[in-house]
């Protein structure tokens, strides 16, 4: 695929991810990048910052969220990390995407395509936008938007079967 096939199917795995997160999350796209890879070719990957404040009582109705949706489009859960809370899954057509929960509980979620073609000498997805920076420089993570429903420290209400 070339690289703004690349680019397309990264915002869609990621739009595509957070679809049934309700209420909806803020977050912003970092610039997508590709590595090389040892048959020839390059993987293309995106990351996809989550701004709003989601509470540590939160993380695992987010998760459960996800991994229902994922599997019900046919994605394989391919690892969950319960302790620092993570769960990366592969797309029917080899795709991947994941989410993590970084040290800050800042939540990042990846999405990865390939192959690509190796492109040396510039960036194959063009000229990068500036991106959210802090003080000192590195890319801004922490989020920093309060909810009313993610934010809060009351657990996610049990789903119940009806009858």
């Amino acid at each position: 695929m070339t690289p703004d096939q690349a680019v397309q199917k990264l915002k869609a795995l990621l739009d595509d991810s957070m679809s049934d997160v309700k209420p909806p999350l803020k977050y912003w796209d970092a610039w997508p990048n590709s590595t090389e890879q040892d048959g020839g070719y390059a993987t293309a990957s995106q990351d996809r910052y989550i701004m709003t404040k989601v509470s540590k009582a939160k993380f695992g109705a987010l998760l459960g969220l996800l991994e229902r949706s994922w599997k019900a489009k046919g994605y394989h859960i391919a690892r969950v990390n319960p302790n620092q809370p993570a769960m990366f899954a592969d797309t029917p057509d080899g795709s991947s995407i994941s989410l993590t929960v970084g040290a800050a509980d800042n939540i990042a979620f990846e999405a990865s395509v390939s192959p690509i073609p190796v492109i040396r000498g510039r960036d194959p997805f063009g000229t990068p936008t500036p991106q959210p920076t802090m003080s000192n420089g590195n890319p801004d993570m922490i989020p920093k938007y309060d909810d009313p429903f993610w934010s809060s420290d009351q657990p996610a209400p049990t789903p119940t079967s009806s009858r």
